[in-house]
C-alpha cells in the first residue's frame, strides 16, 4: 500500500509514478523513478536472499567442490545450478563437506535432513531435493571460505555456539533455509567489521 505524499497546500496525494509532462505536482518524473526500479543482479536477489544464496553464488559452491557432472558452458547461473539439481550432486560432495568439517557422517546427514538408510543407499548421487540440501549447506560455506579464508577457522566457526544465532552453531542453523541465510548475515556482519 501506497503511503500518501503531503505536500504545503495540496493536503494528502497519492505519488504518481507514471512520466510527468511539465506538471511538478503530477508526482516524481521519469528521472526520479528509475531509482525506485527493481534491479536483479542475481538470481537469490528477487527472493530477497543474500547474494550468496542465489545462483551465483551456489554456483561458487559447485565450482569450489568439483564434480563429475556436466554444466551449460553458456547460460545464467540460475539455469547451470538448475542443470546441477536435476542430475544431482554425487555422493563425493558429502563426504567433502563432511571432512572439511570435521564431524561424522550421522550428524551432517542429521543437519541435511536425510535419514541415515537413505544416506547408506545414495553410493552414487543425490537426489534432487537432497541435493538443494547440499548445495544450501555449500553456500555457506563458500561464504565462511571467503571470509575466514582458513580451513582451520571455517571448521571451528562452523561447529562452535554463536550468541547471535541464540547459542546455536551455524552447521545446525543450516538444516533450514531461513537458518542457512541468518548464518550468512552473520558472516556478512563478521566480513564488514560489524560486532554481532
Amino acid at each position: 500500500m501506497t503511503k500518501p505524499v503531503y505536500r504545503k497546500g495540496k493536503g494528502p496525494q497519492l505519488p504518481n509514478y507514471a512520466p510527468s509532462v511539465g506538471n511538478s505536482d503530477a508526482g516524481p518524473r521519469q528521472e526520479e523513478t528509475a531509482a525506485t526500479e527493481l534491479k536483479v543482479e542475481s538470481p537469490g536477489a528477487v527472493y530477497g536472499a543474500p547474494p550468496a544464496l542465489g545462483g551465483a553464488g551456489i554456483l561458487a559452491a559447485l565450482h569450489r567442490i568439483g564434480g563429475n557432472w556436466r554444466l551449460p558452458k553458456a547460460g545464467s547461473a540460475l539455469g547451470q545450478v538448475r542443470e546441477a539439481l536435476k542430475q544431482g550432486l554425487p555422493r563425493e560432495v558429502f563426504e567433502t563437506y563432511r571432512r572439511e568439517l570435521g564431524i561424522s557422517s550421522e550428524e551432517l546427514a542429521e543437519v541435511l535432513g536425510i535419514p541415515g538408510r537413505t544416506l547408506a543407499r545414495r553410493t552414487e548421487r543425490f537426489k534432487p531435493d537432497e541435493s538443494g540440501r547440499l548445495l544450501r549447506l555449500g553456500s555457506v560455506l563458500q561464504k565462511a571460505a571467503d571470509v575466514l579464508e582458513e580451513p582451520a577457522a571455517i571448521r571451528r566457526w562452523m561447529t562452535q555456539p554463536k550468541r547471535a544465532l541464540g547459542g546455536l552453531t551455524p552447521l545446525r542453523c543450516c538444516d533450514t533455509e531461513m537458518g542457512a541465510r541468518e548464518v550468512e548475515a552473520l558472516l556478512g556482519r563478521i566480513e564488514h567489521g560489524v560486532f554481532s
